[in-house]
């Protein structure tokens, strides 16, 4: 019943002429994605009744939203993306390329999707964006409690970062790697690893990370990521352009604590109601899992 648009629908979108430092449409990632034949977007499975909650389960997400901007506008639909941001309804999301107070995006965006959405905010700077910041955060369900945040230093053409937060019962990394070069990513991966090692050696809690790795399943870097890391979202087409769509963002577990952790499913969410494919150049992916 959920299911309402194919993957044709995404490769007849005509990206805007305007490129911004950060996008991922000035950049042809080429072809090493094999593991999900055709890339389809058209959820299937364990979502074929819907995407409503399962009892005692934490839902994560991940979502690059464009600048709160379609893939042919640069008209921020803040209404559209938080109505599609609520139906999800994640317990934790993360957000990548935020704007706030730009010159064309006046607003701190991440505030204005977690007003209208009945979330919490944080927000990560990344860099210095046409008169405001640009940048990477998180909306979470009021009733959770931060404990603490840290944000971290990735390379990058840009400035990158990734935003560290500790909730009760688990950790939360939302990060966007560099969309341009292989080394930048897989030292990405170590920077990250090298921090929890050094911080959170001794924490027995999940840690989770989620978002915009600018690779896909079988790169070289994300295969140096699942050397420390588990992949536990689904391997789907989240990037779609005019010419081939891309599984480039994901939901991770950490495996440096062994965590005791079950996943139950995982997918793109697709509603009657909000066409993900113009609210953004990405597709949201999500992972339900047992609470714990």
């Amino acid at each position: 019943m959920n299911r309402i648009y194919a993957m044709c629908a995404a490769l007849l979108v005509v990206f805007a002429a305007c490129q911004k430092a950060g996008d991922n449409s000035d950049y042809d990632f080429g072809d090493n994605f094999s593991d999900t034949p055709g890339g389809s977007a058209v959820e299937e499975g364990p979502f074929a009744d819907g995407y409503g909650r399962l009892p005692e389960t934490v839902r994560l997400a991940s979502y690059n939203v464009h600048r709160c901007t379609g893939p042919n506008t640069s008209v921020a639909d803040y209404d559209g993306l938080a109505a599609g941001i609520k139906m999800i309804d994640a317990d934790v999301i993360g957000l990548q390329e935020l704007d706030s107070k730009t010159k064309k995006h006046p607003y701190k965006q991440v505030e204005e999707l977690a007003t209208r959405a009945g979330m919490s905010s944080q927000y990560c700077k990344t860099i210095d964006s046409n008169g405001g910041e640009y940048g990477i955060g998180v909306l979470y369900k009021k009733g959770l409690r931060i404990r603490d945040t840290y944000s971290g230093n990735l390379p990058g053409d840009e400035p990158r970062k990734f935003f560290f937060l500790e909730f009760d019962d688990f950790s939360f990394i939302c990060t966007h790697f560099c969309h341009k070069s292989v080394e930048n990513r897989k030292n990405s991966v170590d920077i990250i690893n090298d921090y929890l090692i050094k911080t959170w050696s001794t924490y027995k809690k999940p840690i989770f990370l989620v978002g915009d790795l600018n690779c896909e399943p079988g790169s070289e870097e994300m295969k140096k990521m699942l050397g420390t890391w588990t992949m536990i979202s689904a391997r789907k087409a989240t990037f779609f352009n005019a010419t081939t769509p891309k599984c480039i963002d994901y939901v991770l577990q950490w495996n440096g604590n062994n965590p005791q952790t079950e996943v139950l499913r995982s997918g793109i969410p697709q509603f009657q109601n909000v066409d993900f494919a113009k609210l953004s150049d990405h597709y949201p992916i999500l992972v339900d899992l047992k609470s714990f």
